[in-house]
């Protein structure tokens, strides 16, 4: 007689743990989406959420922001960027600054000239084109690829670091021909925008980072809730998302649905154009193939939260708000989705690469770690 086997998993638990696995590896992408639903379909939650102001500063919106950059210091370790800096990943770290930060927001000079209506959509694209990369998603994706994860964290922190100082430099050089295209309702003030970048992003960074470094009870909660504080971190991305165009509702539904469309066209045809140009840098230049992967989508990616929160800085109307930030939302969802089969397509490459290289035990500056060690202790971290 045949006995049963009483320990097996049920069928139901297995498929669970496959969908829950599933949704914490997409679920930025997924937060992102849910909040663009709800602020299309019903926008006075986040309408109401919006309306407490200090200082013409969003509350919420700016504990939200404060809350992602506190995350990324608290998880940012100094043996990652240790590992960014060695002679082997230097080129490719310095051009990937060089990139974002003082390349691709070339771009900003011809997308204010779109001739979108509203004119506020290509004032919105215009400042997705200036904004540091992503917050967390550049990151997942280095990681999916197999590329240097270390190098992919220093160039979140490092350019949103120094965007601080850089994008009220470039709002002033760029948008002040939005104006003349017939857009009023924004105030550029280098000082303002530096203020408040500095207190939302600078600052907090510092403080998760000091807490990190110097309280070992921080040390072992961060080691500890790695996921949790991924978790939170997305969040707080997505209910900037969602706050901000939950203001801009009527704006955004009365729009054509063909400049709706151009848009989306045009946010694709820019991340093209960050690829075509950032591999053409990285091949010129010779990089290594992990930290050239590394840099192509760290330097091809922009923030739309970041962004987000810059244009609740800029302008004073939240309906204005919220049509400048559809085009930085599209532009981060199409990124999402071309840089996911672009990751597991480059990851094949490097394995391949790797594969073929000789063995070099006597240059312990440039080893990267294991694939599948360094990734997984790291991926969910790194997300943030």
């Amino acid at each position: 007689m045949q006995s049963l086997d009483t320990t097996k998993e049920p069928e139901y638990r297995i498929a669970l743990r496959g969908i829950r696995a599933t949704l914490l590896k997409n679920y930025l992408p997924f937060a992102f989406f849910v909040a663009l639903t709800i602020a299309l379909a019903w926008p006075l939650p986040g309408q109401k959420v919006l309306i407490p102001v200090v200082k013409d500063v969003h509350v919420v919106t700016f504990i939200n922001i404060c809350t992602v950059f506190l995350i990324s210091g608290l998880t940012l370790r100094t043996d990652e960027l240790k590992q960014a800096l060695t002679r082997r990943t230097l080129l490719g770290t310095v051009s990937g600054f060089i990139s974002i930060l003082g390349v691709t927001p070339l771009l900003g000079w011809a997308t204010i000239k779109l001739p979108f209506t509203p004119v506020a959509f290509a004032t919105g694209l215009t400042i997705f084109c200036l904004m540091p990369t992503t917050l967390g998603v550049g990151v997942s994706l280095v990681t999916s690829a197999k590329g240097n994860v270390a190098q992919a964290i220093l160039l979140t922190v490092g350019t949103n670091v120094l965007g601080v100082v850089l994008i009220p430099l470039w709002l002033k050089a760029i948008l002040p021909s939005a104006g003349d295209a017939g857009l009023d309702g924004l105030d550029i003030s280098y000082a303002d925008i530096f203020v408040k970048l500095l207190i939302s992003s600078l600052v907090p960074t510092v403080i998760g980072k000091l807490a990190r470094d110097f309280i070992p009870a921080v040390t072992r909660f961060v080691k500890a809730h790695k996921t949790f504080l991924s978790l939170v971190n997305n969040t707080s991305l997505a209910m900037i998302i969602w706050q901000t165009i939950s203001s801009g509702q009527k704006a955004i539904v009365e729009s054509d649905v063909g400049t709706f469309l151009c848009v989306i066209v045009s946010a694709c045809i820019i991340h093209f154009i960050y690829l075509v140009f950032n591999t053409a840098v990285v091949c010129a230049m010779r990089v290594p193939l992990p930290e050239a992967v590394s840099v192509v989508i760290m330097a091809s990616q922009k923030s739309a939260p970041v962004a987000v929160t810059v244009i609740t800085y800029i302008a004073r109307d939240t309906a204005l708000q919220g049509v400048l930030a559809v085009p930085c939302v599209v532009g981060q969802l199409i990124q999402i989705f071309v840089g996911q089969p672009l990751a597991n397509y480059l990851a094949g490459r490097i394995e391949r690469w790797r594969a073929a290289q000789p063995p070099r035990p006597d240059e312990s500056d440039v080893k990267l770690p294991p694939d599948n060690a360094s990734s997984a202790k790291i991926d969910n971290a790194a997300k943030v």
